[in-house]
């Protein structure tokens, strides 16, 4: 059972995930003025609490979207039920809700959030890399709403979401056909999994320790989900 939805959720994937906003709230304590008080690191870390479950909304989305063409995936093989699959993606949603709503974010948070489940929710109808791209650059933005609030400006922060931006949707291009090519699969999870060294990347650029420590405490979940779960797909 724990495998079946491991693949559904892509778990290895998962520890990137939350860097991406981690990533974009340092940007924004890195600029002068800004103190990255307890308030702002809860803030941040609601907010990179929240981008999981969006992050597994937009998957299981993905994969109900896909029922009938992606093959050799969970739904299709029979191992997950198509309204399991639907329930999944409505608690995800609930627990998105549940993390903003316990961090008190901020209401721009709220409409960034909600544009990074739309633009989940548009990729998987189109499958159009700039849109994938899209999703990682507003999941960047989510972590700068969640500590500046409506002051969300400043060309650091611009500058890593555009960055994450073109990266995957760069990396969803090359994707295409990965299915009948194992070597081009494995490379595309390679690819993937790098996006956690563009987050520590920028987390030294805009040192803030706590979010430094969280950065390579993600790196460490990241390689031991790899080895504890090889079987699982990146992609």
């Amino acid at each position: 059972m724990f495998k079946r939805w491991a693949r559904f959720f892509r778990v290895i994937n998962l520890p990137t995930v939350p860097g991406d906003v981690l990533a974009g709230a340092a940007a924004v304590c890195a600029v002068p003025g800004v103190v990255a008080s307890p308030s702002l690191l809860s803030k941040a870390a609601w907010a990179a609490a929240a981008a999981v479950p969006i992050y597994m909304f937009g998957l299981a989305d993905n994969d109900i979207v896909g029922t009938a063409t992606d093959k050799g995936r969970p739904i299709p093989d029979g191992e997950i039920a198509l309204g399991a699959a639907k329930t999944a993606a409505v608690l995800c949603i609930c627990a998105a809700v549940a993390c903003g709503a316990a961090g008190s974010l901020p209401k721009i948070w709220w409409l960034v959030a909600a544009a990074l489940v739309a633009f989940c929710a548009i990729y998987n109808r189109t499958k159009q890399p700039v849109v994938m791209g899209l999703c990682r650059g507003c999941n960047v933005l989510c972590g700068g709403a969640a500590v500046a609030g409506w002051n969300l400006v400043g060309w650091r922060l611009g500058a890593l979401a555009l960055v994450w931006t073109i990266y995957i949707a760069a990396v969803t291009k090359y994707s295409e056909g990965e299915e009948g090519d194992p070597a081009k699969k494995r490379r595309v999870g390679f690819l993937v999994g790098a996006t956690i060294y563009l987050q520590l990347a920028a987390l030294l650029a805009f040192p803030v320790k706590p979010f430094l420590v969280a950065g390579a405490a993600l790196l460490l979940l990241l390689r031991a989900a790899k080895r504890l779960a090889p079987e699982v797909s990146a992609s």
